[in-house]
């Protein structure tokens, strides 16, 4: 049988322009995000940053042993409603700020951390009392396996990435460590500007899919294309029957889910709720209010599924402070060598990271039309911000389109047996991955979906599938004349920081 497009997307594309991905103008200026990212800092403003960094020092402290004498009162500090950033009387600054202190923060019992079902003795719930902890998640429900953000995505900084040792054994029974999918944290760096170039390709494949469905006669085909990169075809079969088998790299609703190792989630909301719930136990109330099925929420009361006694854990507002903290979160950027030899040496890496074809699947550069991301729970919330200082330069300023030079395509490709999962996930094959962006490479280590290589070399050897050809010709280089490649490789580097740490 002709395999068909499925209902959902028949749904989607018949929204036409109303569509979920048609932009909104508001009637309100929008912020920048860039400039209110924790970042670096001129030299003639150290001695204000040391003086404002000792006073957050001390206010800590403080705020740590009030935690001890009265647990729960840092989060009783974070739990804010999204009435409040709507009405503004919490302005992004602000937002931003308790963002990060809620990625990293450590979450107890009394906050909600994990879940108190073993008394239910269901599958899902684990064997031990509240914070039920284990490495082994349980299929969607999770673990928890830990008990901040920052304990996982802390390698280049905090929202990078994580060592081995914090792998997550996603998908499992709970119990035994082969059960799972082992997953190694990705760095959150640029994410926002990587949801904005998602949700702009989904909308240009949607359009192509519906002129296509309009106007495909018996026997045509219909390319679907997006920021140059190919995501295959829609065909009318000689029947008349809309043929989805030549579409490539995308689910068949054509959603660029540009997070997660297989392309799982389509927005940096989505992965805060789902990492929350399935890393943390904190359940966010806008996954309770969605109709999550018990196997993901736990089988307790309606307003308290994990049976920890706690409501609430997470709110929709807290939610926006954590999306609005990552979406802050500085893009990586390329070292500039002063010394003519490596200069030199970058600018024949770069030319063979194209002639290898690595750029085949790890696009240098995309385009960003519309840099106003959308934060809040729906169109209507708030805070709506402007990525573009997260990309403003001499270069860029006052240009449309905005260039992001993340080194991905932002689909997923088959890499081979070497690299294949034991089995799918979410629908998706084994075999399939997400090109993960290489900015920022040198310093997030370790690397590929389980950490197994320790080092950029090794990462490049174990591609297989659809970079065979790649690899191969990497492999026949002689030392000498691959050195290049990695160099380029370690200039694609986090932005230069002074950070001020407890």
């Amino acid at each position: 049988m002709t395999p068909r497009l499925p209902g959902l997307l028949f749904c989607l594309l018949a929204l036409g322009s109303g569509s979920a991905c048609t932009r909104r103008s508001t009637a309100q200026p929008i912020p920048p995000v860039g400039n209110l990212a924790p970042r670096g800092f001129a030299p003639t403003d150290i001695a204000s940053e040391a003086r404002r960094a000792i006073t957050e020092k001390i206010a800590k402290r403080e705020r740590q042993f009030h935690e001890l004498y009265e647990p729960g009162s840092i989060w009783n500090e974070l739990r804010i409603e999204q009435r409040d950033i709507d009405s503004r009387r919490i302005q992004l600054p602000r937002l931003i700020e308790i963002g990060r202190e809620l990625f990293s923060n450590d979450f107890s019992v009394e906050t909600g951390l994990g879940n108190g079902l073993a008394a239910s003795k269901a599958p899902m719930a684990g064997s031990r009392p509240a914070p039920n902890l284990r490495h082994v998640q349980y299929r969607s429900f999770g673990g928890p396996d830990g008990t901040r953000c920052v304990g996982c995505h802390h390698v280049g900084g905090v929202g990078g990435a994580g060592f081995r040792a914090d792998n997550s054994f996603v998908d499992g029974d709970g119990d035994v460590p082969t059960s799972g999918l082992e997953r190694n944290p990705r760095p959150l760096f640029g994410a926002a500007l990587v949801q904005r170039l998602g949700e702009e390709m989904t909308s240009e494949l949607q359009a192509q899919a519906r002129h296509a469905i309009k106007n495909l006669r018996p026997g045509e085909s219909a390319a679907l294309t997006s920021k140059g990169i190919s995501f295959g075809s829609l065909k009318r079969d000689k029947s008349g029957r809309l043929d989805s088998s030549g579409v490539r790299g995308v689910s068949l609703d054509l959603i660029v889910r540009p997070f997660g190792w297989k392309g799982t989630e389509s927005s940096l909301r989505q992965l805060v709720v789902t990492s929350l719930q399935q890393n943390l136990g904190i359940q966010a109330e806008e996954l309770i209010h969605r109709h999550a099925p018990a196997e993901q929420l736990g089988n307790g009361p309606k307003e308290d599924p994990d049976a920890d006694g706690v409501k609430r854990e997470a709110t929709v507002g807290m939610v926006t402070a954590l999306t609005a903290y990552l979406a802050a979160l500085s893009p990586s950027s390329e070292d500039l060598l002063v010394a003519p030899n490596f200069s030199l040496q970058l600018a024949r890496g770069q030319k063979l990271f194209q002639s290898l074809g690595c750029a085949d699947c790890h696009t240098p550069e995309l385009p960003l039309e519309d840099p106003v991301l959308h934060l809040g729970p729906d169109e209507n919330s708030q805070p709506v911000v402007d990525l573009t200082p997260l990309l403003a330069s001499s270069a860029t300023r006052g240009k449309r389109p905005l260039s992001v030079r993340l080194y991905s395509d932002l689909r997923r490709h088959n890499m081979g047996d070497d690299l294949a999962d034991s089995r799918s996930q979410q629908g998706i094959s084994r075999k399939q991955w997400l090109t993960p962006p290489l900015w920022g490479i040198s310093s997030t280590g370790p690397y590929l979906h389980d950490g197994r290589a320790g080092d950029i070399e090794s990462a490049i050897l174990a591609h297989g599938g659809e970079a065979s050809a790649a690899r191969n010709a990497y492999a026949q280089l002689q030392v000498a004349d691959s050195e290049p490649l990695r160099m380029f490789l370690l200039s694609l580097n986090r932005p230069a920081q002074v950070e001020f740490k407890p």
